[in-house]
């Protein structure tokens, strides 16, 4: 009896086991046009829909490349950009979109993007005015907004 038990136990763990390597792989998904994240304001998909919406609202324009599979890219987005000062911070001033180079290489291509996660700053009319690559603490980025 106790046989059976430990392999009905191993099968139940291996399951769960599988089930969450499962779950892990997946990639995870970019806020669509629109969406509102935390009601603080809205990820665009594409540079040149933040940059048109940027030049309405005379705001500038952050833009975040990034990819599922990038460790760096994940501490960004947990540790930095759920920071409710850095959400503030960008709500504020920026419209703000995330492009994940894997889904959009074309735009990683045209901002010159081999690093990630790269940060870009754009003025309200597509122009660069700051750029930093890699990862950056919630300080380090409230910094860099100015």
């Amino acid at each position: 009896m106790d046989v059976i038990k430990k392999w009905v136990i191993s099968g139940v763990l291996m399951g769960l086991m599988v089930i969450l390597l499962i779950y892990s792989t997946q990639p995870h998904s970019t806020p669509a046009k629109n969406e509102t994240r935390n009601g603080e304001f809205r990820w665009y998909n594409s540079p040149q829909e933040a940059i048109d919406e940027a030049s309405k609202q005379n705001k500038r324009v952050i833009l975040i490349f990034s990819a599922s599979w990038c460790p760096s890219c994940r501490k960004l987005e947990e540790e930095t950009l759920q920071n409710r000062d850095v959400l503030g911070k960008i709500s504020e001033n920026y419209i703000a979109a995330r492009i994940d180079v894997d889904s959009d290489p074309s735009a990683a291509s045209n901002y010159g993007i081999y690093v990630i996660p790269t940060t870009i700053i754009l003025d309200s009319s597509g122009n660069e005015i700051g750029r930093r690559e890699g990862y950056m603490a919630p300080e380090e980025f409230l910094s860099y907004l100015g």
